[in-house]
């Protein structure tokens, strides 16, 4: 059996230490360094819909490996998961149409496009052919999945849907779990080479994103209006910004520190915003910035909330990516061209 080695994904966590700092112990890249094949976030189009809604699902990757033997392609499988137990998005492995004995219980494998419809997985098999591919896939909230979700006490009634999607530098294979390991955890898709070599976490990415369902919660992602730097605000245009001319560090201890960070209307109330931050190049004092409190509101102006980036020695274009999220499934991004001079 062949073996895959992935890095797990999940696009959609929420708790950071707001203080983390990106400076990573010596030997060790930084998180928030992309110099590998990485999803950095997901986003639902409505992060909590209404049964029978339409959403689309979209994500932010990048393939930043400084050699690119084959080039990196996002796919996704073409059908959804629905109320798993417990939530947990390894509880729809068994849903996957192929996988089990209930296989496809709880999966529609029409959900997605008819690129996938009566997908059936199969050990060895190459699935980009039968998946969904691009950065984005859309959706319909099933009208029964929130009373087909068992009750949960102190909370009120609401249903899940769960994508999985995959950043792979090569082509995607079902692996049938080790039946000797009793991790439930075991990611079922492999991303293998041409030589079918299983590849490692530079070149392979798993991800997924939830979507829940309420017939009384209605949210927002956050909105980036823009993004604050030293000269003045940059305006934010379909999530992208104007060149950031920064210049480049000399290497010594005493780097200039950018300011940066991103600019947000006010959220709902009630709700805590942070942002994330990630470049190809260069570094941050802080890669994670807490925006507004669930209780005590805006934490200050961009100057307590942005972060100090130090940009790298060495001339040439680079990117920084601001990743901003709420703790009710929201999150949205802008990206920031950086030209290091």
């Amino acid at each position: 059996m062949k073996a895959a080695h992935v890095l797990v994904g999940s696009v959609a966590l929420a708790a950071l230490a707001w203080g983390a700092f990106a400076c990573a112990p010596s030997g060790f890249a930084s998180e928030a360094t992309i110099a590998t094949v990485r999803i950095l976030a997901s986003s639902a189009s409505e992060p909590y819909a209404k049964p029978g809604d339409t959403v689309t699902v979209q994500v932010l990757a990048y393939d930043g490996r400084p050699s690119k033997p084959a080039p990196m392609g996002l796919w996704w499988l073409p059908f959804r998961c629905e109320n798993p137990a417990d939530d947990a998005y390894y509880a729809c492995f068994a849903q996957f149409p192929g996988a089990g004995a209930d296989a496809g219980a709880g999966a529609d494998a029409g959900a997605g496009a008819g690129a996938g419809a009566g997908l059936v997985l199969m050990a060895g098999q190459d699935l980009t052919p039968f998946l969904i591919s691009g950065p984005s896939m859309t959706v319909p909230i099933p009208p029964g999945i929130i009373t087909s979700h068992a009750p949960v006490a102190g909370t009120a009634p609401y249903g899940l849907v769960i994508l999985f999607n995959f950043a792979c530098a090569g082509h995607l294979e079902y692996v049938p779990p080790d039946p000797s390991n009793a991790n439930p955890q075991q990611i079922p898709i492999g991303c293998f080479d041409s030589q079918e070599n299983a590849l490692g976490p530079d070149d392979f990415v798993f991800g997924f994103t939830r979507i829940y369902a309420s017939e009384t919660i209605t949210d927002v992602n956050p909105v980036i209006t823009e993004v604050d730097a030293p000269r003045g605000p940059l305006a934010v245009t379909e999530g992208v910004t104007s060149a950031l001319a920064v210049a480049s560090c000399s290497g010594s201890s005493k780097c200039p520190q950018i300011p940066i960070g991103p600019i947000i209307e006010p959220p709902l109330a009630g709700r805590e915003v942070w942002v994330d931050f990630y470049s190809t190049a260069g570094s941050f004092n802080s890669s994670a910035r807490l925006l507004y409190g669930a209780t005590t509101g805006s934490v200050g102006p961009p100057s307590a909330t942005d972060t100090q980036f130090a940009a790298p020695t060495d001339a040439g274009a680079q990117l920084i990516w601001m990743v901003v999220h709420d703790d009710h499934n929201g999150a949205s991004w802008v990206t920031v061209p950086v030209s290091v001079n």
